[in-house]
């Protein structure tokens, strides 16, 4: 099971690191191993860094996406998906700051349906893969 975390970067910082990607994660991986102490200079980098989430219109946008599939469904800011004749099983959780993905696969379906927005970075911060997403 892959866990991946999908950040939502500004335009400036898309633009500096669109070519080099590794330099945004290791941002936003020093972001994310800081310690407690340091929870203000933390969210103060990346509030720099990342733009936050419309959770409600986030939502629907997917909702609207995905509604007429068979292994879709939803509840509250989760959206799932149980395809059994792919072996898929995937859960994306939306939050203010982030969006939260655990799947079974490499590449869940979420990843072709999350395409459509822009500047979305996606970090698996245990395997150490980082890519852009669109």
């Amino acid at each position: 099971m892959r866990t991946f975390y999908i950040f939502k970067i500004n335009k400036e910082f898309k633009i500096l690191t669109k070519n080099s990607p590794y330099n945004l994660f290791l941002a936003l991986d020093n972001i994310h191993s800081m310690d407690r102490k340091n929870l203000s200079l933390a969210i103060r980098l990346y509030d720099e860094v990342c733009d936050r989430n419309d959770v409600r219109a986030l939502n629907l946008s997917i909702f609207n996406l995905l509604r007429e599939s068979d292994y879709y469904t939803k509840f509250n800011n989760s959206h799932i998906i149980n395809n059994y004749y792919t072996d898929e099983s995937s859960k994306l959780t939306i939050y203010n700051t982030y969006l939260k993905l655990k799947s079974s696969g490499n590449n869940p379906t979420f990843f072709k349906t999350l395409r459509v927005f822009p500047n979305l970075f996606v970090i698996d911060f245990s395997q150490k893969d980082y890519f852009w997403l669109s």
